[in-house]
């Protein structure tokens, strides 16, 4: 009887820890300032400014520059009749969600063990340390200081909540899952982020492992399928929305064939476990190879190859030896990833952190079960192993600490990524934008030029920039003569 009150208190002093470490994290964020494109986003989108009928059905009916999240634009209305335009308290209120996020990954992953059959004390330390890398890898930064990127920690609360939930009623409910309440936290995390739409087939995965309900053939696969046809039908229509809405900004397929966005697709499950790995090369724009030759060489797709196969092998061979648990991680991974993989692309970039929110649980889980299993196997070791793993999370926590910095204004965002990919005309042309915000015309001038030269396809605003420049200048002569 006393393992519960014990059990218990574990439980309170690891949630209080979550809060407080994530809570140091990131309470720089407090002083950041709107940044990228969260002004035409956010703060230039009319439909939050006013609470009217006519611009939440707006928000429901419409897309807003390519985009539908109806729930992001709900909050971020609610914010501003909350606080106004005041930046701090909107990346708070991100780093609340990303909190809640944080405490639901430990009740996540303590339902998962204790259904896998993990006693509960060495359950909690397990979800704990999972919880606490989660918290502070600075794999997540982006989508915590940037409050645009309020789609990941929105929709996560959302994700994370329906899958709880569908474990939950594992014991009182049929193949249908966890009923009205998880089907509405599906809807509500599709509404604030449509990769959500990956949620069903991670549902399937639970009821291979650890519910065991099904076993993986076809017959049982797609019974399994069929009772969760609610959520099968929300996604088709989110996937058919998404794509119209978005088509606009996509490259065509002679800009960007198949064969690219495939590869690239392959790349980026090696990209994102590499930065998770070692997350010292973070960046919040990777730009897409300038040579685009390079995407059909070996050196760029193999790396990706290798690892998907290894995976994949790995993952069919554990299986035939009764491990199941490896098919749920490698999985969770490869589908919550699929959306945002690169084989539909949009935007500049080839990869972006804050698409791996989520995806990334099952390597922090990963690295908590190795230094669970540690502990457990090699007692002797255990003097070395505490120092070791307090050593890997000081520097995640370092690494998020400054890596929060990066995001702290426009001008610290976009001079980073200048630093770190100076031949790339899509950061000069970001910079040169931000110069002429601060007034500082032959810098921004200077960045515009250099767009051009490296192929910024921006030529009328470069121009415009001239114009301007030497209109400023021609009045500061005759300011200068009038004296």
């Amino acid at each position: 009887m006393a393992e519960y009150p014990r059990q218990g208190l574990l439980t309170l002093v690891h949630l209080a820890v979550l809060v407080l470490v994530t809570a140091f994290a990131y309470q720089a964020v407090r002083n950041h300032h709107f940044v990228w494109d969260t002004i035409p986003f956010v703060l230039e989108n009319p439909w939050v400014h006013e609470w009217t009928l006519e611009n939440v059905k707006s928000m429901f009916t419409s897309a807003h520059r390519a985009n539908w999240h109806p729930v992001v634009l709900l909050s971020h209305a609610l914010d501003i009749s909350l606080f106004g335009y005041d930046s701090g308290s909107h990346h708070l209120v991100n780093l609340g969600m990303h909190i809640i996020n944080a405490l639901l990954v430990y009740g996540l992953i303590r339902r998962l063990l204790g259904l896998a059959g993990q006693e509960p004390m060495p359950a909690s330390w397990t979800a704990f340390l999972t919880a606490m890398i989660f918290a502070i890898h600075p794999q997540h930064v982006e989508s915590v200081a940037w409050v645009v990127e309020r789609k990941d920690v929105l929709y996560s609360i959302f994700a994370l909540g329906c899958l709880m939930v569908y474990l939950g009623h594992a014991r009182h409910a049929d193949h249908q899952g966890g009923g009205l309440i998880c089907l509405l936290l599906f809807c509500l995390a599709v509404g604030a982020k449509p990769m959500a739409v990956t949620i069903p087939f991670v549902l399937l995965m639970f009821d291979l492992y650890p519910l065991r309900r099904i076993d993986l053939t076809p017959g049982d696969i797609t019974r399994s399928l069929a009772a969760k046809w609610p959520y099968l039908l929300i996604t088709a229509a989110v996937i058919v929305v998404t794509l119209n809405t978005q088509a606009k900004t996509m490259p065509n397929l002679q800009d960007l064939p198949v064969w690219a966005r495939v590869a690239n697709a392959v790349d980026n499950t090696w990209f994102y476990t590499l930065h998770y790995l070692w997350p010292v090369n973070l960046s919040p724009f990777y730009p897409y190879p300038l040579n685009a030759a390079y995407l059909a060489s070996p050196q760029f797709w193999l790396p990706g190859a290798v690892f998907l196969t290894v995976t994949l092998c790995t993952t069919a061979l554990l299986w035939r030896q009764g491990l199941r648990w490896p098919l749920l991680l490698a999985g969770f991974y490869l589908l919550t990833l699929l959306p945002v993989s690169g084989l539909i692309q949009v935007g500049p970039a080839k990869a972006t952190d804050h698409y791996v929110y989520l995806a990334t649980i099952p390597f922090s889980l990963l690295t908590a079960l190795g230094i669970s299993w540690c502990w457990t196997r090699f007692r002797r070791t255990r003097i070395v192993l505490l120092p070791v793993a307090g050593a890997y999370l000081a520097l995640l926590l370092a690494v998020t600490l400054v890596q929060v910095n990066v995001w702290s204004n426009p001008l610290s965002l976009w001079t980073f990524v200048t630093n770190r990919y100076p031949d790339h005309p899509f950061v000069h042309r970001n910079l040169s934008a931000v110069y002429v915000t601060m007034n500082e015309w032959d810098r921004a001038l200077y960045h515009g030029e250099k767009s051009l030269q490296l192929g910024s396809p921006d030529t009328q605003w470069v121009i415009d920039l001239r114009q301007d420049y030497e209109s400023r200048q021609a009045e500061l002569k005759d300011q200068s003569d009038g004296r």
